[in-house]
């Protein structure tokens, strides 16, 4: 799927409510539109829009002890685009939707001698449904905080963050990864806007194991030499420490969690996709030891082995429309330059450009 246009950027500043509110104004047809699309997922489980705001009410508390900055942007957000504050953080609580499919992203990382001057790069394949794609309004977000680092951010229409890079260089890609457990708590993407929020990759980590976790996820964290990669679920963590390189796809590696998922079940409907993308994205890394940069990271992206359930995801058109998926983006982020840089699309077929603050 190649696309013509480049993301768009808003760049908002001020306090966080008025932050918010130029963020709902600038966005609010986009916002409208996803809602609506995930009220629609929602609708086909048979569940009622009632129902999913009740749901959602039971977070607010979760979300709202976390910061009151993110709670400030986030109710801003809602009046910028005449939409419910609930509605609002029910587009940060998608990813702990019931289910979960092993297709959800190829992320990694590398620095010192494995780079070619060693520098830190960390960066991800964005894959989802090719019709959650075409309704998320993904953008670039450009945050001026007063008392926190600037934020640079891929993000979808009314959602903080999806994952990005602070002006302290601190940087975060991540992946969806089997739901062991779902609880009422703090959601992902409220996780990951708050960890962009933070000066140092300690205080990253921090908040990823104080907070009441919502769901699971795998966060591979870094800054401009350090690399950390974090398999959490609501009810523990697993920290792992690289000096080279790190590749993750979409199931556990951490022995403690690997005894609770069913890798059969994680690896079948999507022809072993994760399976082959942790395999292909480290061997990537390790052949080319020594002398990754950001070409050769925009090459890992592109690669094909496993077409169409590849690192570069393209729809295949033996599956449902729901289930065709599709790399919506692809990114890396340089944090000693405090820089992103993406493709609209999948890798093969578009242009990447150059985002800094």
């Amino acid at each position: 799927m190649k696309i013509e246009k480049n993301y768009d950027v808003l760049e908002i500043s001020g306090n966080p409510f008025s932050k918010g509110r130029q963020y709902g104004k600038e966005k609010k047809k986009e916002i409208d539109n996803l809602i609506n699309y995930l009220y629609s997922t929602f609708e086909n489980d048979k569940t009622s829009k009632t129902e999913i705001l009740n749901h959602v009410k039971k977070h607010i508390p979760y979300i709202e002890a976390v910061s009151p900055i993110i709670t400030e942007e986030l109710k801003g957000i809602a009046q910028g685009s005449d939409k419910l504050y609930e509605e609002i953080a029910m587009i940060h609580l998608h990813e702990e939707k019931s289910g979960f499919s092993s297709h959800n992203c190829t992320a990694f990382a590398a620095t010192g001698t494995a780079t070619r001057d060693g520098e830190t790069l960390i960066g991800q394949t964005w894959d989802i449904s090719k019709n959650l794609c075409e309704n998320c309004g993904a953008f670039i977000l450009k945050e001026k905080n007063s008392n926190e680092p600037d934020i640079l951010a891929y993000t979808y229409a009314g959602l903080l963050s999806g994952a990005g890079i602070n002006s302290k260089g601190l940087s975060l890609v991540w992946n969806s990864v089997p739901r062991l457990k779902i609880k009422v708590g703090v959601p992902t993407y409220i996780i990951i806007n708050q960890i962009l929020r933070q000066n140092t990759i300690g205080e990253a980590i921090a908040t990823v194991l104080k907070v009441e976790r919502a769901g699971c996820f795998n966060f591979l964290i870094a800054d401009e030499s350090e690399i950390y990669n974090l398999e959490a679920t609501p009810d523990d963590v697993h920290i792992s420490y690289s000096c080279s390189y790190f590749g993750h796809a979409n199931h556990y590696l951490s022995e403690k969690l690997d005894r609770q998922q069913n890798i059969a079940r994680v690896a079948s409907e999507y022809s072993a996709s994760t399976i082959i993308r942790q395999n292909r994205i480290n061997r990537k890394l390790e052949e080319n030891r020594g002398k990754i940069d950001v070409s050769s990271c925009q090459d890992f992206m592109r690669d094909h082995v496993n077409f169409p359930e590849s690192i570069c995801r393209h729809p295949d058109p033996q599956k449902e429309k729901d289930k065709r998926l599709i790399t919506c983006s692809s990114f890396i982020m340089v944090p000693a330059k405090r820089e992103l840089i993406i493709s609209n699309g999948p890798a093969c077929e578009n242009e990447f450009n150059s985002y800094t603050f």
